[in-house]
C-alpha cells in the first residue's frame, strides 16, 4: 500500500490510498458483497460502477487469476458484467494485464479522481436543508425519475449516517446532494442542480449545508469521487480547498 502527502503544508491530506478507498466503499454500500481476502466484490443492480465492481485492496489470499475468476463469477451470478475498481498505479495492474484484463475505456467518466479537503472550507451561509430521510421531491434530480429502484434506494440510504440535502425555491427542489459521514470524513455524491437553476450558487449552498450537518456529527474533512473529464466540478471543488489524492480506473476481461 502507498501513502502520500499531497502538500507538505496540509497534513490533513495525508492518508493511505487503500484506506481512503475503504472509507468511500463504506459510504457507498453495495446490495451484495463478497470478500475475497482484502478484495471486495460488489453488486447493486448496475447502479454506479463503484457499487458494481470488485475493489482491489490488500491481498486476495489466493492466486490473482483465481481471485479474478471468483470475482467475475460473483458479478455474473448477480447479472452484472465483471469489473475491477483499481487504484491508478496499483501493484495489481501488471497482474490484471497478465490475466487478460484491460482498462474499461468505454465506461463513462473514466478515469476518476478522489479528492479530499477540509470541511471548514465548505461552511458558509446557505439556503440548503439537510434531512435524515429522503423525501419524494428529493428523488427526481438524484436518480432521474420519480422514485428509485430498490438497488438505488439501498445504495443511497444504507450507510450509517446519511444526510439528504436540497435547495428548494418557491416550492420546487432545484438542487440535491447525498452525503454520508464515515469516521471523520464527509463523503458526498450525486450533487445535481436543475439545468434552469445553474450558475446561481446552489451547489455551494448544498455543500455548505451538508458540511454544517457533517460537522455536527464530528466530521472534519470531506472526500469525493469525480470523473477526470468533469472539469466544472473539479474547478468548483478546487476553489473549496480540494486536493487530488489519487485516481482509479475500471478494468474488465478482454
Amino acid at each position: 500500500m502507498r501513502s502520500r502527502q499531497v502538500n507538505i503544508e496540509d497534513a490533513w491530506v495525508r492518508h493511505d490510498d487503500e484506506a481512503l478507498e475503504q472509507l468511500c466503499a463504506r459510504a457507498w454500500p453495495a446490495v451484495a458483497e463478497l470478500r475475497i481476502g482484502g478484495w471486495r466484490a460488489r453488486t447493486a443492480g448496475g447502479f454506479t460502477g463503484r457499487a458494481n465492481s470488485t475493489l482491489l485492496l490488500g491481498s486476495p489470499d489466493m492466486p490473482v487469476p483465481d481471485a479474478l475468476a471468483k470475482a467475475a463469477a460473483f458479478a455474473r451470478e448477480h447479472g452484472q458484467p465483471p469489473r475491477a475498481h483499481v487504484i491508478t498505479g496499483s501493484r495489481w495492474e501488471p497482474s490484471l494485464v497478465a490475466a487478460g484484463w484491460r482498462l474499461e475505456v468505454e465506461y463513462a467518466g473514466m478515469p476518476s479522481l478522489v479528492q479530499v479537503g477540509p470541511l471548514d472550507a465548505l461552511v458558509a451561509p446557505h439556503r440548503a436543508e439537510v434531512r435524515s430521510t429522503p423525501w419524494d421531491a428529493w428523488w427526481p434530480l438524484i436518480v432521474g425519475r420519480a422514485a428509485p429502484t430498490p438497488a438505488e434506494h439501498h445504495v443511497l440510504t444504507s450507510a450509517d449516517a446519511v444526510g439528504y440535502g436540497a435547495v428548494t425555491v418557491d416550492g420546487s427542489v432545484l438542487a440535491v446532494v447525498r452525503g454520508a459521514v464515515v469516521e471523520d470524513y464527509l463523503h458526498f455524491a450525486r450533487l445535481t442542480v436543475h439545468p434552469d437553476a445553474r450558475r446561481r450558487g446552489l451547489a455551494r449552498d448544498l455543500l455548505a449545508g451538508l458540511a454544517t450537518w457533517a460537522q455536527s456529527l464530528g466530521a472534519q474533512r470531506y472526500v469525493l469521487q469525480v470523473s477526470e473529464n468533469n472539469a466544472p466540478a473539479i474547478r468548483l471543488y478546487q476553489t473549496l480547498g480540494a486536493h487530488i489524492h489519487h485516481g482509479y480506473c475500471y478494468w474488465i476481461p478482454s
